[in-house]
């Protein structure tokens, strides 16, 4: 779940930069592309001309953890099961250009397409990526980091920082499809005052 909506955020920026940026631009398709950025050497970064969308952290929506067991009806039978969990993704889009002018113009893009269109669901994204739940709905929030933060995320990747921005995306549901039991659902209730 986690991977098809990265890539589907990567597809959705690659079409809008696709649309937006200036003929003659030296940065070619694919403009954004998902990557961990920690993974890459010297070499690499020395070779990348992309905006490089990471996953920071994960964590779960903790006004959203306390529901009960869930419970689903088909065709009359009541299934039951573990809550789905409800989590939050923090990715960081960081823009990887030989030239710092392409690097804060293609930071530019992203922050436009991300301010213009933070909601996406079925009803407003054409998408080609498989794996995506068809009830998907999910919201970008840029999420701020303090300069103590930013110090120890670049540390932790390896060093050097890049222009970039944190996004908080939020919610992605994450379900499987594991019933614990199955009932008849309650149609009527009878009371009998006889005694017997």
């Amino acid at each position: 779940m986690i991977y098809p909506v990265l890539k589907f955020l990567a597809e959705q920026l690659n079409a809008y930069i696709d649309e937006v940026k200036s003929p003659g631009d030296p940065v070619v398709y694919p403009y954004a592309i998902l990557q961990n950025i920690a993974r890459l050497d010297e070499k690499a970064l020395a070779n990348t001309e992309n905006l490089i969308i990471s996953l920071l952290n994960i964590s779960e929506e903790s006004t959203l953890k306390n529901n009960p067991e869930y419970i689903r009806v088909r065709s009359g039978v009541a299934e039951y099961g573990n809550a789905p969990l409800n989590v939050n993704l923090f990715i960081m889009v960081s823009a990887i250009m030989t030239k710092y002018e392409n690097a804060l113009t293609y930071l530019s893009h992203a922050l436009t397409f991300f301010q213009g269109k933070n909601t996406f669901n079925r009803q407003n994204s054409i998408t080609e990526v498989d794996g995506l739940p068809e009830d998907f709905h999910i919201i970008l929030d840029i999420y701020s980091l303090t300069f103590e933060q930013l110090n120890y995320v670049w540390s932790t990747l390896g060093g050097k920082q890049y222009p970039f921005i944190c996004y908080k995306l939020r919610l992605l549901k994450i379900e499987r499809d594991s019933t614990r039991e199955r009932r008849e659902v309650i149609r009527e209730i009878r009371f009998d005052d006889r005694a017997n």
